[in-house]
């Protein structure tokens, strides 16, 4: 199955469209993150520390360990009509609600960019703000 492995520096702007040719948009052998809706279905992570909140020992409102990113700062940059993860907006829950932020990606040794900002690869993290927990990408969404 072939794929686009990107490499060196890069600064992608503009209108761009990414295509793996059938395989998976890479940078040092990692998948590039894109946006997807916040379901556990297709969530960017699935092991996430829980919010535990409120405090107990009454139960958590929604305990659920499952992260996706819904919004990217890059907006023009795409793969497959989705666009690429360069910093962003999280979700949490198995209801999404707990919100957190993106961090600036450390699996990107490029620095392939998408309009200045490093694109996040699986391996990078987020924080959830409520518990200040991080979440860790185990899946790109491609």
């Amino acid at each position: 199955m072939a794929g686009l492995q990107l490499s060196g520096t890069l600064d992608f702007s503009g209108d761009l469209r990414l295509d793996g040719g059938g395989g998976k948009v890479t940078i040092g052998g990692k998948e590039v993150l894109v946006e997807q809706a916040a379901s556990p279905q297709s969530a960017h992570c699935s092991d996430a520390t829980p919010v535990i909140l409120p405090p107990p020992p009454a139960t958590p409102t929604d305990p659920s360990p499952f992260v996706s990113v819904i919004a990217s700062f890059n907006k023009t940059v795409k793969i497959g009509g989705k666009a690429i993860v360069a910093q962003g907006m999280v979700l949490q829950g198995s209801q999404p609600g707990w919100p957190g932020m993106v961090l600036p990606s450390q699996g990107n040794t490029g620095p392939v960019t998408a309009n200045h900002l490093p694109m996040n690869v699986v391996g990078d993290q987020a924080v959830i703000f409520p518990s200040g927990a991080p979440a860790s990408f185990g899946a790109s969404g491609q």
